[in-house]
């Protein structure tokens, strides 16, 4: 884990980073002058070394860490945030434990279990609703 370092006894405060209506951009970010399609390569290689080391040193890092965790879907990980890969950010959600902070259900997730309730199958649900199986069964075990 040594690229996460940088979190050492700071989980509490990325999770209220994360649920802060407040803190909806990383503003410090040092890489406000730079193209962001670089920090989501197409191939979903990791950027040039370069680019990391802005995040290492930026103010904002933590900010934009929350950022994606926020609000990227955790099944469909991409991109850099805060200098960390999807996977990294795969770890984080995990020791910060964001599946345990309970989050308001989406119009998509009240579907999916209105649906698979009245009987419909995952790949039908998925396809119905325009997301992964992996997606759906997230949904439906919000409600278990």
């Amino acid at each position: 884990m040594d690229s996460l370092h940088f979190l050492a006894d700071r989980g509490q405060e990325l999770r209220d980073l994360i649920h802060s209506p407040e803190n909806r951009d990383a503003v410090r970010a040092a890489c406000t002058d730079v193209d962001v399609s670089l920090y989501h390569p197409e191939d979903g290689e990791r950027p040039a070394d370069g680019l990391l080391a802005v995040c290492v040193g930026c103010e904002g890092r933590l900010e934009c860490l929350a950022l994606a965790l926020r609000a990227e879907d955790p099944e469909v990980r991409h991109g850099w945030y805060g200098g960390l890969g999807p996977a990294d950010r795969d770890r984080i959600a995990a020791v910060v434990r964001l599946d345990a902070v309970a989050t308001p259900l989406s119009d998509k997730a009240f579907a999916a279990i209105r649906l698979g309730q009245n009987g419909w199958r995952i790949n039908d649900i998925a396809q119905e609703l325009g997301c992964s199986r992996r997606t759906v069964q997230r949904y439906l075990r919000s409600v278990r």
